[in-house]
């Protein structure tokens, strides 16, 4: 369990970083080849893994080709909402999906955090035990 917890922050960590990195090439216009290795790991991972990882799945292969379908989804429905509504400005839509994902991993970073008492060593008092 206590393995799983710490693929996911990590994960999510990673995550987080992908978030910034691509919102920070969009805000700032960035024209260089690194851009669009950034924004389609953004596009194929980040959406659905901050979701797919809210469900307990027990195969970390499973999880994530979920994580890739379920973002490919997610971006297939933005860009079909952004042609109905005629706003199309894909740039937008990257920096707020992004934006959106950043509390999502941002929770998955805290709830996988060990408990204090999951971080004991045994025959070692728990922190602040008299």
């Amino acid at each position: 369990m206590g393995e799983q917890l710490r693929i996911r922050r990590i994960t999510a960590y990673c995550m987080l970083a992908v978030c910034a990195m691509t919102v920070l090439m969009i805000v700032a216009d960035f024209t260089n080849p690194v851009r669009t290795p950034v924004v389609l790991l953004f596009v194929l991972t980040v959406p659905g893994w901050s979701l797919i990882s809210y469900v307990n799945v027990r195969h970390l292969s499973v999880t994530w080709i979920s994580a890739v379908g379920l973002s490919l989804s997610v971006c297939i429905v933005l860009a079909q909402f952004l042609v109905l509504t005629k706003f199309w400005h894909p740039e937008a839509a990257l920096a707020i999906l992004a934006c959106v994902c950043v509390p999502l991993l941002a929770h998955h970073v805290l709830r996988s955090q060990l408990p204090a008492v999951a971080r004991e060593t045994p025959g070692e008092p728990a922190a602040g035990a008299p």
